[in-house]
């Protein structure tokens, strides 16, 4: 009897301990970029130049999910807001180019609030699941569109907790400025000089790039643009670390198979994942682009730069009309090369080789004339 009573009390301490451990629901996850890279952390505060590295993944300034529980994460990614397991929160193909998990934090007195705020919170999360990724970072707090680091700000703030104070930082005490000499194709390949800023002590930190203009990256204020950093809220003195004794990476980029959901752009424009058209364009991808060297290159820089892509069509029903044209073409040589094999594409390009050939050299010879 005596036995039994004893088991039963440490069966209750396991469990009892077991759930303390349990990563809280509404607990804040952190990782780098490629390389182990953060914007603040360094001492140089460098933003990518090229127009292609301004897609998300070359960024470098990190990213921040909410955890809901039961292994789920919400967080903004592009093209839109997601719910997906937690092992996804840095899928295998990021840490293989070195992304590294920083860890979780929870606000200071969170374990104060009730089941009913922590509902609240999850249900207000989920609500914005959808909405578009920030690709501009020109709101980044929403409501209607989104970056990472906006988004779990956002959904405290609207429970009345500020991680992070609001405010714009431009230089001088409180943070550090960083001279970058941009030089790209964005600048014709001459030296461009811009001024970017970092501070813990306020949400926004202003920077200056050859596009932002042209493009209209980052919010304004009093004449400067300003962007809001992951690792600014992830230095707050108003979180406090928790251990995460969940799995939060080396997983896929969402909870499907991958068929679904690589093909960013041509689902941006049909506007679903099961689109016809998509099938015929999986079928291709699979027999031909991923058993060539050229098509596996092809298919690394569109898994890099397509989802920005297919964000920004996202946005503008003019764009998804214009990219559904343009695929008009794509589709048919697809169809052509998946009933008749490859040698109509490799008669076509011959063809058109020649074509240039002698249209080169019978300008050449008219200009001799």
């Amino acid at each position: 009897m005596k036995k039994t009573v004893l088991i039963l009390i440490l069966a209750s301490c396991v469990f009892a301990s077991s759930d303390a451990l349990a990563l809280q629901r509404g607990a804040i996850l952190y990782h780098t970029s490629r390389g182990d890279s953060i914007y603040g952390r360094a001492a140089e505060l460098e933003l990518p130049c090229s127009t292609l590295q301004l897609a998300h993944r070359e960024m470098k300034s990190g990213h921040v999910g909410l955890y809901i529980g039961n292994e789920r994460v919400i967080h903004a990614v592009t093209p839109s807001v997601e719910e997906t397991a937690s092992v996804n929160f840095i899928p295998q193909r990021e840490l293989d180019e070195g992304c590294r998990y920083l860890g979780a934090k929870v606000p200071v007195g969170f374990d104060a609030w009730t089941e009913e705020q922590v509902d609240q919170l999850i249900l207000l999360a989920r609500e914005q699941v959808g909405k578009p990724y920030d690709i501009q970072f020109r709101h980044q707090k929403g409501p209607d569109t989104f970056t990472c680091v906006g988004l779990v700000e956002y959904l405290y703030e609207q429970l009345g907790y500020n991680i992070t104070t609001e405010g714009y930082y431009s230089g001088g005490a409180g943070g550090r400025t960083y001279t970058q000499n941009y030089t790209c194709e964005a600048t014709l390949g001459f030296d461009w000089a811009g001024e970017n800023a970092y501070t813990e002590l306020v949400e926004f930190s202003s920077f200056e790039h050859p596009l932002a203009d042209p493009l209209n990256v980052g919010m304004i204020h009093e004449d400067k643009r300003y962007m809001f950093f992951p690792y600014t809220q992830y230095m707050q003195a108003t979180t406090v670390d928790v251990a995460t004794d969940i799995p939060v990476s080396g997983g896929g980029a969402s909870d499907g198979d991958g068929d679904g959901n690589d093909c960013f752009i041509a689902t941006a424009a049909y506007g679903t994942p099961l689109h016809p058209h998509l099938g015929l364009l999986r079928e291709f991808r699979e027999r031909y682009l991923r058993t060539s060297s050229a098509g596996l290159l092809f298919l690394s820089i569109y898994e890099r730069y397509g989802p920005s892509l297919a964000a920004l069509i996202n946005r503008y029903d003019a764009l998804k009309g214009l990219t559904r044209i343009a695929l008009l073409p794509v589709l048919g040589l697809c169809i052509l090369i998946l009933h008749t094999g490859p040698l109509p594409l490799i008669a076509f390009s011959a063809a058109l080789c020649v074509l240039v050939v002698y249209r080169v050299r019978r300008r050449k010879a008219l200009q001799e004339v």
